[in-house]
């Protein structure tokens, strides 16, 4: 375990937030030290994500064309959607349900409703495009630029403008900055 790591805990191990995470295909969550599967979590924690789905036209519209006959799956939908990934960071806090979190689905890039039910993450107060995420998470590696250039089918002219656009949008100048806050926005694991 790296030093970034070992001291970390999950939310809901020894505090009062909730961590919703995948495992195994199957919603879980954390809370009060224990994990639970969404079958069984709590019907005012069922309520809370219902009124953001009930708030959001864009998102109750995607959650009905995926599961057209059952209110279970749509809410269950959307926090695997949402909240899916295991981070250290509670996605309901002080009962408040937090925004969201990046976290790699398998299937990012082929959803339709890709950037309504999950979300980009932001730093800085800027919102992070995908080629943004997908640059953070390869310049984590020992990969050389030309490499990812090449992965990434873009010339090298263009690929060190984004690759300085994204710099300035992360206020950063060095590889090792990216990491940490690749990491820190869940986008590498270490």
């Amino acid at each position: 375990m790296t030093q970034l790591q070992s001291n970390r805990q999950f939310p809901g191990m020894g505090d009062s937030s909730i961590e919703f995470f995948i495992s195994d295909k199957e919603t879980k969550m954390i809370q009060n030290g224990n994990v639970i599967p969404f079958c069984e979590i709590p019907l005012s924690i069922i309520k809370l994500l219902d009124e953001v789905i009930q708030a959001d036209i864009n998102i109750n519209m995607e959650l009905h064309d995926m599961h057209p006959f059952s209110k279970t799956k749509r809410i269950e939908q959307f926090a695997r959607c949402r909240f899916g990934g295991l981070d250290f960071v509670g996605d309901i806090k002080d009962g408040q349900l937090q925004d969201g979190e990046y976290h790699d689905c398998p299937k990012r890039g082929n959803c339709k409703s890709e950037g309504i039910l999950c979300k980009l993450p932001s730093y800085n107060g800027q919102k992070l495009s995908s080629q943004d995420v997908y640059l953070m998470q390869h310049l984590s590696t020992p990969k050389t630029n030309d490499v990812i250039a090449d992965e990434m089918h873009l010339p090298m002219g263009s690929f060190h403008k984004a690759h300085r656009q994204l710099y300035d949008k992360l206020g950063i100048q060095t590889k090792q900055e990216n990491t940490r806050i690749a990491f820190s926005l869940n986008l590498i694991q270490l």
